[in-house]
């Protein structure tokens, strides 16, 4: 996958920037390619925006946007973090915002590494692993985000703060190391850390299970995180 990542932020300097490219370049091709044979191509650019809009030259896969929530001109997730979702001309792309990331006190270098991870596992931000559903009988789907469960937990790369992640075993699919995450912190199949999170569907609609100490505020942005896209395509789809 060819992954184009856009400063569109005067916060961020070009020095920063670069650094924090360099870290996730080597989580994507270091840790993450091994666990889940997932590779990509990472590069950074910084585009002013003109009129709502931030022109990148070249040819992209998938698009990720660095900047404040009022810079996204199609308003995106008020109070998430971060999302990926799927644009009109069927390039994936998404957002991170440096105000909301600030607000909710994390690095936006771990947000960005959580962004890349998620996107680069699921693309369309629509696959799901079915498994046993978390209460009472019969099966769920769980949505193929493998940062979300891991949330809060995290690592260095060069001095840059980046996102972990969860395995191929987490979702009990083959292949991979085993491992249920790449720090090996204590996580079962499908459940989740304490400062995690996950959502599945079901007949009886979308669901999020939310880990011990994640706070009130936290809870709040999850559920405005509900309200995005790429659930909503999935929830459509379940109903179906």
């Amino acid at each position: 996958m060819r992954l184009t990542i856009v400063n569109i932020s005067k916060q961020i300097s070009s020095a920063d920037f670069r650094n924090v490219i360099s870290a996730v370049r080597r989580q994507v091709n270091e840790d993450f390619q091994p666990e889940w044979g997932i590779a990509a191509t990472i590069r950074g650019t910084t585009r002013a925006i003109a009129r709502g809009m931030a022109p990148v030259e070249g040819k992209h896969d998938a698009i990720l946007y660095v900047g404040d929530s009022s810079q996204d001109p199609t308003t995106g997730v008020t109070g998430a973090l971060g999302y990926h979702t799927e644009n009109h001309r069927t390039v994936p792309y998404g957002f991170v915002y440096l105000d909301v990331c600030a607000e909710y006190g994390e690095e936006w270098s771990t947000t960005l590494s959580h962004e890349v991870l998620e996107l680069l596992a699921d693309p369309t931000a629509a696959m799901t692993v079915t498994g046993p559903a978390p209460h009472g009988a019969g099966s769920a789907y769980f949505d193929l985000e493998v940062c979300d469960p891991t949330q809060g937990d995290s690592y260095s790369i060069d001095g840059i703060t980046v996102s972990n992640f969860v395995g191929k075993s987490y979702f009990h699919l083959p292949g991979g190391s085993g491992d249920t995450n790449f720090l090996r912190l204590e996580l079962q199949p499908l459940s989740v850390r304490p400062r995690g999170y996950f959502q599945y569907e079901d007949r009886a609609g979308v669901h999020q299970i939310q880990g011990e100490k994640v706070s009130d505020r936290h809870t709040a942005a999850r559920k405005l995180m509900g309200n995005a896209r790429r659930n909503f395509r999935r929830s459509a789809r379940i109903a179906s």
